[in-house]
């Protein structure tokens, strides 16, 4: 589930489901996008602060909502990535644990991240037959560099903070117990800064690129969708079913 808290301006996001190492559902993205969508003209809140519960950020996407994509017309995480995109106030994220998939593309829509030194970043698309999202493919060229964008979007290996923080994926690198209390006091101090100037900042830093970053992650979904169904997916997810290595000799 999604929950949430306002405390000093700030709205914090939490991703709450612990047991399954918080993977996003369907009904989650929905919520946070609606979050997202409601603060947007609502002066309570200056800034948004996302935060995982139970250790971990986020493991990804849920295997159901996963594997709705292909029957969705629009869905709920493309809605949430394109509300995220689109905020128009800092977005501010403590990351701990696992930030798998979307739980490290989101990060490139946000204003200020704080990693804990135990983050374990991974983004699988091309081991499992699919392609990136969230914008990543224009976002992480542009702030990191081909090669490292190449390197983490393709190769897709496990990476720590720090490798995070010299890619520019992240602003500071913390302790777990710390990494938190950190990205609050961040927060804090946004909100406490004359609103205006703060979202005209976050919009001029953002205006060269916004139009085209719409429609890539919208390309991106959609291209994705369509390779959940193709077979070099469908071996991924049957040997990770079978606990077997996929084999993609034959394609």
């Amino acid at each position: 589930m999604i929950t949430t808290s306002l405390e000093n301006r700030v709205l914090t996001i939490s991703f709450d489901r612990a047991d399954k190492k918080n993977a996003i559902t369907n009904e989650m993205y929905t919520a946070a996008e609606q979050m997202l969508l409601d603060s947007a003209d609502n002066k309570d809140v200056r800034v948004v602060l996302f935060k995982g519960e139970g250790g971990n950020f986020t493991s990804g996407n849920d295997m159901a909502a996963f594997l709705s994509m292909s029957a969705i017309a629009e869905p709920p995480v493309l809605k949430f990535l394109l509300a995220l995109a689109r905020f128009p106030k800092p977005v501010v994220t403590a990351v701990n644990g696992l930030a798998i998939g979307i739980g490290t593309t989101m990060l490139a829509h946000c204003d200020y991240v704080v990693a804990a030194d135990d983050v374990r970043f991974k983004m699988p698309f091309v081991d499992l037959g699919l392609c990136p999202e969230g914008g990543s493919s224009l976002l992480f060229p542009r702030f990191m560099g081909h090669a490292l964008a190449s390197e983490l979007l393709i190769l897709g290996d496990f990476f720590d903070a720090q490798k995070a923080l010299q890619v520019g994926l992240v602003n500071k690198v913390a302790s777990v117990d710390e990494t938190l209390a950190q990205a609050t006091k961040v927060a804090t101090t946004l909100a406490a800064k004359p609103p205006a100037a703060v979202r005209n900042a976050k919009a001029m830093l953002k205006k060269e690129y916004l139009k085209e970053l719409d429609q890539v992650v919208i390309d991106e979904i959609k291209q994705l969708c369509a390779m959940v169904t193709g077979e070099e997916c469908q071996e991924a997810l049957a040997a990770f079913a079978q606990k077997r290595a996929p084999d993609f000799s034959n394609f």
